[in-house]
């Protein structure tokens, strides 16, 4: 089956691209108010599905959205939700976990914690 690529498509995509943070489809949607919340949810999922976009699950109420510019890891605070982006091996992490008997296939990590700010 062949996906078109729709000009609601490509605006959301738009929007993903531009962004520096992860954002929710309420967010988005705030955005691109010609475009419904269904045909905005749908299309996300539809980027998750190809790996061109991320579904986060960092604490909040809504699953966020990220555009996958290069594999990274977040760090969440607890207390202002101030999310940090950060890279590590992940041949690193693969070893330290010890699953020697299974197959990673994908690898999230997310860390809680509090920002040097608060303190």
């Amino acid at each position: 089956m062949t996906k078109r690529h729709s000009k609601k498509r490509e605006l959301i995509r738009g929007v993903l691209e531009s962004s520096h943070a992860a954002l929710s489809a309420s967010e988005i949607h705030a955005q691109l108010r010609e475009v419904d919340l269904v045909t905005i949810y749908r299309n996300l999922e539809l980027f998750v599905g190809e790996g061109t976009v991320k579904k986060l699950h960092l604490g909040g109420t809504e699953a966020l959205y990220e555009f996958e510019r290069h594999p990274h890891h977040h760090a969440v605070c607890t207390d202002c939700s101030k999310i940090i982006h950060f890279t590590a091996p992940d041949s690193k992490i693969k070893e330290l976990l010890g699953l020697t008997d299974f197959n990673v296939e994908e690898l999230e990590l997310t860390v809680r914690g509090t920002c040097k700010h608060l303190k």
